[in-house]
């Protein structure tokens, strides 16, 4: 494989996460609009996040060592046409049902597209993934930034549909793919001398390391989820302002995609940077809660951003460089665990939201992003 396929798979895999990064903030932006469109109240308007992050907690365990197996570039070109047609049928889709089938659809491909190919790039650069991690990331993060700006301002002037935020991240997968297939993938065999050899899988799972890193994935995607795709509905709700929503989203990603390309260039450990964004996190949720104020609320999210930025791509890159052998299962398992978060998430912030109000669902995610600090600061070291 020469350097030009190397590149060319970085470029891809940045191109792709940025679509996955439009799909998102466009979810975000629209979430509101789509349960108004199928009259659905506060509480069940997280089922139609939940329905994508069950296929986002499924689809990796399920692939993850399958692609260790067959090849991630492979994999990566089996899955990004799921990706698109789900997203079609989202868009098409004109029931409840119909909608909620192609969201689970597209959460497979999302999810597989994603930790794969943070996994081709760990296995394709050994001791530079957190680097080209980030940087995969901040691509996401801005696509994330871009998308509910772009699509707030061709919604309100233009009375487009929402389903236009489905239409543009499937087309650009399409648009992606031949570049995938031209790239190139370094792969890991079992047992190659000079490899980093790891235990068994099952051994790998009863390890107190492991376990801090999945519920560290937990925490950070529930906190992820619960700020970004309710951050529109407080606004709305408790001061009337839908303009605001729009730029608090693209708000809290771009300052995720600044902190990932900051820290890209940064030598810091990893844990150090975890515990930095747990711990800061949760300070700034906690101050978010007490001083309920529109603009307070935008520049705690904004700071959120920033401090949360580095910590997914962080606590995956551990995981895959620690068991390089399995990073395809490893870090499917992981990304299963984020998943996770992401179900049960909506469902409890749009519960406790309903009853108690928005802002204490986000007193909530503060005691989330302690829970994390706790579980890294405890038993998040590898030693082994």
């Amino acid at each position: 494989m020469d350097r030009i396929e190397r590149r060319l798979l970085v470029f891809a895999v940045s191109s792709l996460a940025f679509f996955l990064g439009v799909e998102l903030g466009g979810f975000n932006l629209v979430l509101l609009r789509v349960a108004q469109s199928f009259e659905l109240n506060t509480g069940m308007m997280g089922i139609l996040v939940t329905s994508q992050y069950i296929a986002i907690t499924l689809a990796p365990i399920a692939f993850g060592g399958i692609a260790d197996r067959i090849g991630k570039k492979i994999t990566l070109l089996m899955f990004m046409p799921l990706f698109a047609a789900g997203c079609f049928l989202t868009a098409s889709s004109g029931s409840v049902l119909f909608f909620v089938t192609g969201v689970f659809i597209i959460g497979i491909g999302y999810s597989v597209c994603e930790s794969v190919s943070s996994s081709a790039l760990s296995d394709t650069f050994p001791g530079r993934e957190n680097r080209y991690m980030n940087i995969m990331q901040s691509t996401f993060s801005l696509g994330a930034v871009v998308s509910p700006l772009f699509f707030g301002w061709l919604l309100d002037r233009f009375n487009y549909s929402w389903s236009l935020v489905f239409i543009v991240p499937g087309c650009g997968f399409m648009l992606v793919y031949p570049l995938m297939f031209l790239s190139g993938c370094r792969r890991v065999a079992p047992g190659n001398p000079g490899e980093k050899k790891t235990n068994s899988m099952l051994s790998i799972l009863r390890s107190s390391f492991f376990i801090a890193l999945f519920f560290c994935m937990l925490a950070y995607v529930a906190m992820e989820t619960g700020i970004s795709y309710f951050i529109d509905s407080l606004l709305v709700h408790e001061y009337q302002n839908s303009a605001l929503g729009a730029w608090t989203i693209s708000g809290f990603w771009f300052a995720m995609a600044f902190s990932r390309i900051v820290f890209a260039s940064i030598r810091m450990k990893p844990r150090t940077m975890v515990l930095l964004g747990f711990s800061t996190s949760a300070i700034l949720l906690f101050i978010l809660f007490l001083f309920r104020n529109q603009w307070m609320f935008f520049g705690s999210v904004l700071c959120l951003g920033f401090m949360m930025g580095p910590v997914w791509g962080m606590v995956l890159s551990t995981g895959m460089s620690a068991f390089q052998e399995k990073s395809g299962a490893v870090g499917g398992i992981l990304y299963a665990g984020g998943g996770f978060g992401g179900i049960i998430t909506p469902v409890i912030f749009g519960a406790v939201a309903e009853k108690a109000g928005f802002y204490t669902g986000f007193l909530l995610l503060a005691f989330t992003a302690a829970a994390g600090f706790v579980a890294m600061k405890c038993r998040g070291r590898n030693k082994g």
